[in-house]
C-alpha cells in the first residue's frame, strides 16, 4: 500500500519591514520551493525601516572590512520580504490588532516566523508550532545586525547559529539546526558571510524534520543555553583597536613566516592518539612544501605512506607515496597520481583482493575511485561515486552490511567545505550510493570534517574528525559512533587529540595499518631561516 503524503507546512512571516537582509529572504524563498511547507502569507510593519547606529569609527572599519570582503558582505544587501508571495497574502500589521489577526488566523499557520523587531507577544496563538527565530552567538540573540560582531570582537574562535523555537503553551525553548561556524578574527564580515552562507539552508531543514515528525522533532531539540534576548551590539573603540592589533600581527606572521605540514610516523605495537609526536620519525617537504593526509599500508612485508604532496609554487597537490623502514629510513617520494584538478586525501581500501584508492576531488565537485593496476604507482579510474557536490576528504567504513561514506560537502555559495559533515551508503563498492535522509548529520567546523579512517577500540567504533579553529587543523576531535543507520546517525566526543610537541600547532589526519602509525603536522617556519 503507498505511503499517503503528508501535507505540507503553512509558514507566515512576520517582519519589522518589507526590506530585510538578502539571506534571509533567501532562505524562505529556499524553504517555500520545497515539498514541506509553503509561505500562507509575509504580514509587516508599514513604513518602517531598520536603524542601528554605531560608532563612526567602527562603520569606517566595517566599510573597509566589506569593501575587501565584498562576496561576504552580499549577504546582507536588504531584498523586499513581501515580494515572497502575492499581493493577497500581504498583510499590514497596522491599526487595530484584531483585524490583522483574524486574517492570519484564517491561514492556520503551523509555523509563525519572526524577523527583525516584532513583539511576539503581538502573535499570541497564531500558529500550531510557535514562534520561531533565527539566533547567533553563545548568547543565542536574535538580532540578526549583530550577528558575529561580539564573538569576532572577543575573539572566539567560532561563531554559533542556528533557530530559535518558541512552541508556547508554557513549554520552554528549544534551539534546532545548531550549528558553529569558524570566526575570523579580523573580519566580521567575512565571519558573517560564513554563517550565512550556511544558515540559510537551515529553515528548510528544520521544516523539512518538523513534517517528517512533528512535535516529537521539537521535544528532541537542544534547550537553549540562555533566556531569549534581541540586544544589539556594537564594538566599543577599544574593541575596534583590538581588531586592528590582530590585523597588524596577521601581517606580520605573513611577512616572517612560512606555514608547512609534514608527515610524522613509527611502528608501535599500540597507538594512544595523545597528540604528543615524541618518537616519531619526521619527513618534512622542501621549503614552502605541503606534506599531508597520510595514509598506511603495509604489503608483502614492506611498508608505505600514500599522501598529499604540494610543491612550493605548484598550483594543485598530487599523490604521491614514499617507503619507510623500521630501521628509521624513508624513501624519496614517487608521485603515483596527479590530475589537471587537486588531488589530497589518498583514501585507501581494499575490496575483493583488489587495492582502490578515493583521492579528494573536490575542485572538480565528484568523488572518485580508482584501482591500482600496478603497485604503488600506477592507477585507473574505475568509477565516479558522487558528483555534482564538492565533497573533501571521503572516508568509507564497512558496518551493518553496508558501505557508509562519511565527507564534508557543500554547493557553490553554500557552507563552507569544512563545516558540515554528509552521510551516503552503498550496498556494494561499485553500487549506487544515496544521501543519508538527514544529510547533513553534523553542521560543526569543530568536529565535521573527517581526519581518518574509522577504527574499533574494544566494542566502539570511532570516527575521527578535524578541529578546524581557531586555526585550519587545529587538531582532531574522536567520536564514538552510537547508531548508524539509513535514518539516524549519532557520535559523541570521546576526547580530543592536540598538538603536544613543539613546534607544532596543528594536526588533522591520523591513521594506522598493522602496526605503522602515521599522522601529519602543522607548524609555522621562519621565513628566513634555511631549508
Amino acid at each position: 500500500m503507498a505511503s499517503v503524503a503528508r501535507p505540507r507546512l503553512r509558514v507566515g512571516v512576520f517582519a519589522d519591514c518589507a526590506l530585510q537582509p538578502r539571506w534571509m529572504v533567501e532562505a524562505l524563498a529556499r524553504a517555500a520551493a520545497g515539498d514541506h511547507a509553503e509561505l500562507s502569507l509575509v504580514a509587516f510593519l508599514p513604513g518602517a525601516r531598520r536603524s542601528h547606529e554605531a560608532p563612526m569609527l567602527w562603520r569606517a572599519y566595517a566599510t573597509l572590512d566589506e569593501a575587501i570582503f565584498g562576496d561576504a558582505a552580499r549577504w546582507s544587501r536588504p531584498m523586499d520580504a513581501t515580494r515572497l508571495v502575492p499581493e493577497e497574502r500581504r498583510i499590514e500589521m497596522a491599526g487595530d490588532d484584531r483585524l490583522w489577526r483574524a486574517r492570519v488566523a484564517d491561514a492556520r499557520l503551523d509555523v509563525a516566523f519572526v524577523i527583525g523587531e516584532v513583539d511576539d507577544a503581538r502573535l499570541g496563538n497564531l500558529a500550531r508550532y510557535g514562534t520561531w527565530r533565527f539566533c547567533f552567538g553563545d548568547e543565542q540573540s536574535t538580532c540578526e545586525a549583530s550577528a558575529a560582531l561580539r564573538d569576532v570582537v572577543e575573539g572566539k574562535p567560532v561563531v554559533a547559529s542556528g533557530i530559535r523555537i518558541a512552541p508556547g503553551g508554557g513549554r520552554p525553548d528549544r534551539v534546532a539546526c545548531q550549528s558553529f561556524a569558524r570566526s575570523y578574527s579580523f573580519s566580521p564580515a567575512r565571519s558573517r558571510g560564513a554563517i550565512f552562507a550556511k544558515t540559510v539552508e537551515f529553515l528548510a531543514r528544520a521544516l523539512r524534520d518538523l513534517q517528517a515528525r512533528g512535535v516529537e522533532w521539537i521535544e528532541r531539540c537542544t534547550e537553549p543555553a540562555k533566556p531569549r534576548t534581541k540586544n544589539g551590539y556594537a564594538p566599543s573603540l577599544a574593541g575596534i583597536a583590538t581588531l586592528g592589533s590582530r590585523v597588524a600581527q596577521r601581517v606580520a606572521q605573513k611577512a616572517l613566516t612560512v606555514e608547512e605540514w609534514s608527515i610524522a610516523w613509527r611502528f608501535s605495537d599500540d597507538e594512544s592518539w595523545d597528540g604528543s609526536l615524541e618518537g616519531f620519525h619526521h619527513l618534512h617537504p622542501p621549503k614552502g612544501g605541503f606534506w599531508a593526509d597520510p595514509f598506511p599500508l603495509q604489503k608483502d612485508g614492506r611498508s608505505y605512506i600514500f599522501f598529499e604532496e604540494l610543491p612550493y609554487g605548484a598550483p594543485r597537490a598530487h599523490i604521491s607515496v614514499v617507503e619507510v623502514t623500521r630501521d628509521g629510513k624513508a624513501s624519496a617520494p614517487q608521485k603515483v597520481l596527479e590530475r589537471d584538478y587537486h588531488l589530497s586525501y589518498p583514501f585507501l581500501i581494499e575490496e575483493d583482493g583488489q587495492l582502490f584508492m578515493i583521492p579528494e576531488t573536490a575542485d572538480n565537485a565528484t568523488v572518485e575511485l580508482y584501482r591500482c593496476v600496478e603497485f604503488p604507482h600506477k592507477w585507473k579510474l574505475e568509477r565516479v561515486l558522487v558528483e555534482g557536490l564538492k565533497c573533501a576528504d571521503a572516508t568509507l567504513h564497512r558496518e551493518h552490511d553496508r558501505w557508509w561514506m562519511f565527507t564534508t560537502a557543500t554547493r557553490p555559495g553554500g557552507a563552507d567545505i569544512n563545516d558540515e559533515l554528509h552521510l551516503f551508503s552503498a550496498d556494494r563498492l561499485m553500487g549506487e550510493w544515496k544521501p543519508h535522509r538527514g544529510n547533513p548529520v553534523k553542521s560543526d567546523v569543530r568536529s565535521a570534517r573527517p581526519a581518518g579512517r574509522l577504527f574499533r577500540r574494544g566494542e566502539n567504533l570511532y570516527r575521527p574528525g578535524q578541529i578546524g579553529a581557531p586555526i585550519y587543523g587545529s587538531g582532531i576531535a574522536l567520536h564514538r559512533v552510537e547508531r548508524l543507520t539509513t535514518d539516524e546517525y549519532v557520535e559523541r566526543e570521546d576526547r580530543r587529540i592536540v598538538p603536544q610537541s613543539q613546534p607544532f600547532l596543528g594536526i588533522h589526519t591520523i591513521n594506522r595499518a598493522g602496526d605503522l602509525s602515521v599522522a601529519d603536522a602543522f607548524r609555522r617556519r621562519s621565513r628566513f631561516a634555511a631549508s
